[in-house]
């Protein structure tokens, strides 16, 4: 026989593995960088805010954080993903096993 076989909830378990690293990554997005977004008072000196680095700064982090949030929100859709197939495998097994019950 040729083929493959996928034990049974095999999908669904990796998708459960995956899914909290998705939330880790967005939820270290906001304790680590998320501070860092706006800067309060003189965060470079009056001569930040003048020279515009520290709104560049901000932008960066900003974008960083955002970025972050994006990796996560793969993270999320390879799990789905993982699910999909999943419902897929079972609809093919149940398609092959009908197919042989009538050949048989």
């Amino acid at each position: 026989m040729s083929g493959f076989h996928v034990e049974d909830g095999a999908y669904e378990r990796f998708a459960r593995q995956v899914d909290p690293l998705g939330d880790d990554v967005r939820d270290a997005a906001e304790k680590h960088v998320g501070p860092h977004v706006t800067l309060a008072g003189d965060g470079f000196s009056a001569m930040g805010h003048e020279s515009g680095f520290a709104g560049a700064y901000s932008a960066r982090m900003s974008a960083l954080r955002e970025r972050l949030h994006g990796v996560g929100g793969g993270w999320r859709q390879v799990g789905d993903a993982s699910r999909r197939t999943q419902a897929n495998y079972a609809a093919v097994e149940d398609e092959h096993s009908g197919a042989v019950r009538r050949f048989s």
